[in-house]
């Protein structure tokens, strides 16, 4: 399949959900923005503001964001990644330095941008689908060198690309049909003494908290949510693959669809997982 196909394909899925298949950037001031590189010029002459903004269009939809290009031009931004950082770093260490960095389903880059601005010394930032090449044209203009690949949570291999002292994956597992496997992998990849820090979409009815909801058609014109976890649930399925769950935090409403969900995280530290799962592995 080529990139345009791709694209098509994602803009066809944003078009279900928003109703456009570009949906506009984030109505905000740039002062406001975390730059997430201190090159960015204070202005951009026009013909350079002009091609920024052709190249940008060329890779919508953006969803994450909103990213200030230089001088006032902000690109993306339809999931307000700024805002959902105001709790979230809270819990993340205020320095990174030195510590290694795993960033699965990293979209255009936001949350793995955020970690480096904290010092952390290596960072891979994975993304399966073709938001990757929407973090390269980012990376273009920030340069902070971080390791961005275009692969899944199945190519992650210890071995290949070692341990990690901070582990982050936010809204993928919902969207996996082996949701277990992917936690055990996550798991693989954590250093003894590193810290999970995971975020899904979850049932949002108190007395659904211990169930797990299968999605055989789509959530919000999504058709690749495969199932729904209860708050509860999810937090068992962490601590069965070898996570011992010590805070959730940052819960929020979620997209408005077929049934009410929330959206939540977890922080984790490393701990024995279930024996049946591993005699299985």
């Amino acid at each position: 399949m080529s990139v345009d196909e791709s694209l098509a394909l994602i803009r066809d899925a944003v078009r279900r959900q928003l109703g456009v298949d570009r949906p506009p950037a984030a109505d905000v001031d740039p002062a406001t923005l975390t730059r997430f590189s201190a090159e960015l010029p204070a202005e951009l002459e026009a013909d350079e503001r002009a091609h920024l903004e052709a190249r940008a269009r060329e890779l919508d939809p953006w969803l994450q964001g909103p990213f200030l290009l230089g001088g006032d031009l902000v690109i993306g931004g339809t999931w307000r990644n700024d805002q959902r950082w105001r709790a979230f770093g809270e819990r993340v260490p205020e320095r990174l330095d030195g510590e290694r960095v795993l960033d699965v389903g990293s979209n255009a880059g936001y949350d793995p941008f955020m970690f480096h601005l904290r010092g952390a010394e290596y960072i891979l930032a994975c993304e399966p689908f073709d938001f990757h090449r929407q973090a390269l044209f980012l990376e273009e203009l920030y340069r902070t060198g971080i390791d961005f690949r275009q692969i899944g949570w199945e190519q992650l291999d210890p071995i290949e690309h070692g341990r990690f002292d901070l582990v982050h994956c936010h809204g993928v597992v919902y969207h996996e049909p082996h949701p277990l496997r992917m936690l055990q992998r996550l798991r693989e990849m954590l250093a003894p003494d590193g810290e999970l820090f995971f975020g899904s979409m979850m049932l949002a009815k108190t007395e659904l908290s211990e169930y797990i909801r299968f999605v055989p058609g789509s959530y919000f014109g999504d058709p690749t949510w495969w199932f729904v976890p209860g708050r509860i649930a999810m937090r068992w399925m962490l601590e069965a693959t070898g996570f011992a769950v010590a805070d959730e935090f940052g819960i929020a409403g979620g997209p408005p669809g077929e049934f009410p969900v929330i959206n939540g995280y977890f922080r984790a530290t490393a701990a024995e997982p279930d024996p049946l799962l591993t005699a299985r592995a």
